[in-house]
């Protein structure tokens, strides 16, 4: 019961998520189209648990979690919905255990470039319906903030859900950098239409 309360919060939380294919991680399509590709991130970002807090230097790795990724079926919906990327993860730790000392959930860049950490929450807070909801804040100005949720299984496992969605403006800034770029714009076109758009609403 425990578990399925879980995973309903963390599928009613990343809007197209389905516990099926939220629990097949390792089924991430290869061959995503366009829309999927501008929809949610093409890489995974590692996470695991680690000793100790948010104070970088990070701790030594406890265990490992579910890459935190691009997951879910078809979009469908609003075009301007904001894709959440979602791991999920059984552990072989009761959650009294991970209680017990200092722990936190890191979420890395990807693969290639484990140093950097994007998102990180320590694991502590209240106890909300047999379940612990932690916040992961952004690391080193990447705008990636998420939630995480741990549950014990009662069986000396805990599942972990790990959320995040990049909520800063500065990836929207680089979008319409991009943008401006396809269109043949510089930089003073960008600024008289944004300054327009401003006098035109004053």
């Amino acid at each position: 019961m425990r578990r399925t309360t879980m995973i309903g919060a963390a599928a009613a939380l990343a809007l197209t998520l389905t516990p099926a294919t939220a629990l097949a991680q390792d089924e991430m399509s290869d061959d995503m189209s366009g829309d999927d590709m501008m929809a949610g991130t093409m890489v995974p970002h590692p996470s695991h648990i680690h000793t100790g807090d948010c104070t970088m230097p990070p701790g030594d790795v406890v265990v490992g979690l579910s890459d935190v990724g691009a997951v879910g079926n078809e979009a469908q919906g609003a075009a301007s919905g904001t894709h959440v990327d979602v791991g999920i993860s059984t552990v072989d730790l009761a959650l009294a255990d991970i209680l017990a000392a200092d722990h936190a959930i890191m979420v890395h860049q990807s693969a290639d470039d484990m140093g950097t950490i994007i998102a990180c929450g320590a694991i502590g807070g209240h106890e909300v319906n047999d379940s612990f909801l932690i916040g992961l804040s952004p690391v080193g100005g990447s705008g990636y903030a998420g939630v995480a949720w741990l549950t014990d299984n009662g069986d000396g496992t805990t599942d972990v859900v790990v959320t995040a969605l990049q909520t800063d403006a500065s990836g929207m800034a680089e979008s319409m950098d991009d943008t401006s770029d396809d269109m043949g714009m510089d930089d003073d076109s960008m600024d008289d239409m944004s300054d327009g758009e401003m006098e035109s609403e004053s």
